[in-house]
């Protein structure tokens, strides 16, 4: 373990409930939330075990996003429980919640790059404004470990506006995964990517997840992805999970919403 990996894990590790692999990490049941009169969550159940990879899919508009935004306490649900590492996160305090979201990570469909700060920058910005960083040259060393985990050592001065969309999403993943997350959210890694680009990132995904021992929660349309990057999978419909199991297992279901996933 280098100096740098050291200064993470004294800041970011903690005895955490669930360490152990095919521990539960995430524990959703029952979870219900609503918006006005609109029903987005009905009833959603499910677990993370650690180090698994679990795909969600689902039509638009099913409440995937509303789901791991309970996860880490942007929304409160209206009902059932939502636990992260055997803690309820709606009773966390301020300092507590700040604290689980050092050890979630969370990637957005675009990568969400400061636009006005180089790559390099982009990567010490985590270090320097959440864990308060100092070393100069183990921010340098941290940053060009994540770079070549991404296969981009030469865009470490380049600006967002000069890179494709698969570049800026191995940046943003390169981004998330320095602070050395715990849990990785996905929603939607591979929108608007070419097929090619699509399967390279997912590959990366599940290369980083290895690597890391990272447990995830993959919301996705695109059903390669899915195939690459699933240990479990589970299907949403209308605010409830309708199907679960392995990507071959769901493949060859003889439901037909489930079914349609897969043409």
């Amino acid at each position: 373990m280098t100096n740098t990996d050291t200064e993470i894990e004294e800041k970011l590790e903690e005895e955490v409930p669930g360490n152990e692999k095919g521990a539960i990490v995430v524990h959703i049941e029952h979870l219900k939330k609503s918006f006005g009169t609109k029903e987005v969550l009905k009833d959603i159940t499910f677990d993370l075990k650690q180090g698994e990879n679990l795909v969600v899919l689902g039509k638009s508009g099913t409440g995937k996003s509303v789901a791991i935004k309970c996860l880490i306490g942007m929304l409160t649900q209206d009902e059932g429980v939502c636990e992260v590492f055997g803690k309820e996160v709606k009773d966390l305090k301020e300092t507590e919640l700040k604290e689980l979201r050092q050890k979630i990570g969370f990637l957005f469909q675009s990568g969400a790059l400061y636009d006005s700060m180089t790559v390099r920058d982009n990567l010490a910005f985590p270090l320097t404004r959440v864990l308060h960083m100092t070393d100069t040259a183990e921010i340098d060393k941290l940053i060009e470990e994540m770079l070549d985990n991404v296969g981009l050592k030469d865009a470490i001065d380049k600006m967002p506006s000069d890179l494709s969309g698969g570049m800026r999403k191995r940046i943003g993943l390169a981004r998330t995964l320095i602070m050395k997350p715990k849990i990785m959210l996905y929603d939607e890694p591979t929108t608007g990517l070419d097929p090619i680009t699509s399967k390279e990132i997912s590959e990366l995904m599940l290369t980083m997840q290895k690597k890391y021992k990272i447990s995830s929660i993959i919301i996705t349309h695109d059903i390669a992805c899915a195939r690459i990057t699933s240990d479990r999978m589970v299907i949403m419909k209308e605010g409830v999970i309708t199907a679960e199991g392995t990507f071959d297992e769901l493949e060859s279901s003889k439901d037909e919403f489930v079914r349609a996933f897969f043409k």
